[in-house]
Formats: structure tokens, C-alpha cells, sequence
């Protein structure tokens, strides 16, 4: 099993990393907003942490499909 890990292509680990950031940021999105903001001092919409994971997200994501 082993060799085959190895045989493989870099890009599929790229693929790899991408798909658990996607999952990672799907579980991000399934929480409710009520529980995200439930400490805020006010409820608006740019102290969502869940828009906030998906802007960096979307930045990881850039930066392992091009290096």
C-alpha cells in the first residue's frame, strides 16, 4: 500500500488537501447563525465567521492549486 501512496502524483495530495479544506468549510456552514453570534455585542452580518472562514478558505485554496 505503501508504494502506491508513493507512486502517486503530487497533484493528487493537492486535490487531497483541497477536498478536506471544502469539507472543512461545509461543516463551517451547517453551524447555525445564532450560535456563530451568540457572544457579539450586535448581530451584524460582517462579524459572520462562517463568510470570514470562506474568504480564507478560498485564499488557501488559490494558493495550493498554484504552488
Amino acid at each position: 500500500m505503501l508504494e502506491t501512496i508513493n507512486s502517486l502524483s503530487l497533484w493528487y495530495a493537492k486535490i487531497a488537501a483541497m477536498v478536506i479544506f471544502i469539507a472543512m468549510l461545509g461543516v463551517a456552514w451547517l453551524l447555525p447563525f445564532d450560535f456563530i453570534i451568540q457572544d457579539a455585542p450586535d448581530k451584524k452580518r460582517w462579524r459572520d465567521l462562517r463568510i470570514w472562514a470562506t474568504l480564507l478558505t478560498f485564499i488557501q485554496l488559490i494558493l495550493y492549486y498554484v504552488f
